[in-house]
């Protein structure tokens, strides 16, 4: 199976360059339209989704809900998105909402009051067994293209990812190398890794003490961007603008004309 780690869309705090952290900033125009890209991707990549899991913030929980619509209108199934605290953004404390990069007369305050590496920590760790470990473990797979969704933020990413690696390095060693590895996230890059159980699915995996014996990971692809492939800003400041989701696209203007009325049509 396939388990992806992915950043939600482009902000209104990416764009402004402060730091987001808690604050619930919407996507802008353009993150509407990567996210949009990205949620027709793994519908052409015949990935099964079978379980998403958000943070609740709504940059994340909107990226979320456009994968599982798009899922959901393909295979006339019925997902759902579990938003979760566990999955938040790092609190920056009175650094939330300030720029990270500030200009020669700016002065940006001592830090206060930010959330710790250890909270942090204890997030990713409270995540990864109560609500991932279940789903790894009681799911038989029923194809290589089975699919978990993780729609998080650059920073809860990476250290989930690093927390992921530490209970498996603990086990069979799988995913050693992460540490070692500087793992980014674009806006809806993700983390693609394949899971596989001991016996080829993952029915008993626990059967070796470890709730994680038994789970074999490998990374197939690293801040993957390829659905953005072409994908343009709109000039002049509109892409950055937040999205209004009552805003119709150019095509939504032209209307084809209506075909004409037939004997025997019910209206």
């Amino acid at each position: 199976m396939h388990l992806l780690f992915i950043r939600h869309g482009e902000s209104v705090d990416n764009v402004a360059g402060l730091y987001g952290g808690s604050r619930d900033a919407v996507l802008t125009a353009h993150g509407a339209l990567q996210v949009q890209r990205l949620a027709l991707s793994l519908v052409e990549s015949k990935l099964e989704v079978k379980h998403i899991f958000s943070s609740n913030l709504e940059r994340a929980s909107k990226t979320a809900r456009a994968i599982c619509d798009a899922q959901n209108k393909a295979h006339s199934s019925a997902l759902t998105v579990v938003q979760l605290a566990e999955l938040r953004e790092k609190h920056f404390g009175n650094w939330e909402g300030v720029k990270y990069s500030p200009g020669p007369t700016e002065h940006r305050p001592t830090q206060t009051g930010a959330e710790t590496l250890e909270s942090l920590k204890a997030r990713a760790n409270d995540f990864l067994e109560k609500h991932l470990l279940p789903v790894l473990t009681t799911r038989v797979i029923e194809s290589e293209k089975s699919c978990v969704v993780v729609v998080s933020h650059g920073i809860s990413l990476g250290v989930l990812t690093l927390a992921l690696a530490k209970k498996l390095r603990s086990t069979d060693g799988s995913l050693n190398q992460l540490p070692s590895i500087k793992i980014s996230w674009s806006n809806t890059g993700y983390l693609d890794l394949v899971v596989k159980g001991s016996n080829g699915a993952i029915g008993d995996v626990v059967a070796g003490g470890s709730p994680w014996f038994g789970l074999n990971f490998s990374i197939l692809q690293t801040n993957c961007t390829q659905h953005l492939k072409g994908l343009r800003k709109t000039r002049g400041g509109i892409g950055s603008i937040a999205h209004d989701e009552k805003q119709r696209t150019i095509n939504g203007y032209f209307v084809a004309p209506s075909r004409k009325r037939k004997a025997g049509d019910v209206f």
